[in-house]
């Protein structure tokens, strides 16, 4: 038996301290990328219940809007600057410097279109979307530096600040107030990270470099092609339904997009073994893996409808749970397929993929939403979401062959 003082001594082995820093920052950087899916639902349930789904709904259409137009702002500069940090060490804050100052061009013409569409909350809409601008540019060097446990610390407080200010003013739950509340935390979590990342302000000697946008450009593309996969009904419902309706499908929407992610969790500790084995055994893992989503989307689905009927006071009619379970399920069958065309170095099949499903959505929800509403929006995705999983074993056999 191990002794104490062995027991220290084979602790202090540099390959224990080697896994022990790694096992650290991988937490840090899941409870990062957690923490917001985590506290959002809570944001939606204190405004639901103390105000109503129609005003989480108003406040759903702008947020919308405001984050697509910073993920447009964004333009790829996480991945394109991690590969750039990666061959240049030296000139890290001047790449980083000239990426902010070149896309801020875009913000300055996403500023005028606010003034057009939001006269009377530009300003404060403005202020947010800068603020998301700037926090998302940060990204970069926490996972270059893996900083994970300050940028957690900094959406721990953020959010919490939040949630408290939304439980206190039940009252002041206007459009107007949560447009204030997300601006200004935002602004907050930014100066956070500033303070915190300051030395990339000194020296650097960034500039305007206009074919950063023509190098971002495939970065930009497969990540705006992601986004557009996954909100694009919410967007169309934001314009087509009214807004109480609006905030209880984005309610629903959320839960469904938590469920999904679950199966990139499940594969994620196998993705570096998929590189490796060949696709034979890649089907199997695809099997699998759509056998355990078999077991977990009935009942993820039941626990889903409980929530929202009793905590939330959501009533939605059971079709719209089996249609959300149908366009569940097919994501932990055809994910595994994914990483074996990355194997195969066959990314643009991919974005193919990706435009046809997104072509699909749009011309769907254009047909049933205005017909069957919610319902019509929900038998969309799962349509599109077994016509992607058939596509993608079609794909599959071709690895075969």
């Amino acid at each position: 038996m191990m002794k104490l003082a062995d027991w220290r001594a084979w602790r202090r082995k540099p390959y224990w301290l080697k896994w022990q820093r790694r096992a650290r920052a991988a937490a840090a950087n899941t409870a990062n990328n957690l923490l917001p899916l985590i506290f959002t639902p809570l944001i939606s349930l204190l405004v639901i219940r103390q105000s109503s789904a129609a005003q989480w709904g108003a406040f759903v259409a702008v947020m919308v809007t405001v984050q697509l137009g910073a993920h447009l702002v964004a333009w790829g500069n996480q991945e394109y600057l991690l590969r750039e940090f990666s061959r240049a060490p030296a000139r890290i804050a001047g790449a980083w410097q000239s990426s902010l100052i070149t896309r801020s061009a875009l913000l300055a013409c996403l500023a005028l279109i606010a003034l057009w569409l939001y006269p009377g909350q530009a300003g404060w809409i403005i202020v947010w979307g800068a603020a998301l601008v700037w926090r998302q540019s940060f990204n970069v060097l926490v996972t270059y530096k893996r900083d994970f446990t300050f940028a957690a610390l900094v959406e721990v407080a953020g959010l919490a600040v939040m949630i408290t200010a939304v439980f206190l003013n039940s009252d002041k739950l206007s459009t107007d107030w949560l447009i204030h509340l997300f601006a200004l935390t935002a602004l907050a979590r930014s100066a956070a990270l500033l303070w915190r990342f300051r030395w990339v302000w000194r020296g650097g000697h960034g500039r305007f470099h206009f074919p950063y946008f023509r190098l971002a450009f495939p970065f930009f593309l497969l990540g705006f092609a992601g986004m557009l996969n996954s909100r694009l009904d919410l967007y169309l419902v934001s314009l087509y339904l009214p807004a109480a309706e609006v905030g209880s499908y984005q309610v629903f929407a959320n839960f469904l997009l938590y469920l999904q992610s679950l199966a990139a969790f499940m594969l994620l500790p196998f993705v570096k073994s998929i590189y490796r084995v060949r696709y034979p055994t890649i089907r199997k893992i695809s099997l699998t893996s759509g056998g355990l989503g078999l077991l977990i989307t009935p009942p993820a689905m039941i626990l889903l409808y409980a929530l929202l009927t009793y905590l939330y006071g959501i009533h939605l009619p059971p079709p719209i749970y089996l249609f959300g379970a149908l366009a569940v399920w097919p994501i932990f069958f055809f994910l595994p397929i994914i990483y074996a065309l990355y194997k195969a170095e066959r990314e643009t099949a991919v974005l193919q993929v990706n435009a046809i499903s997104i072509g699909l959505a749009l011309c769907l929800n254009l047909l049933w939403l205005p017909r069957w509403g919610m319902l019509g929006v929900v038998m969309a995705m799962a349509t599109v979401k077994w016509v992607v999983l058939f596509i993608y074993l079609a794909r599959g056999r071709r690895l075969l062959a």
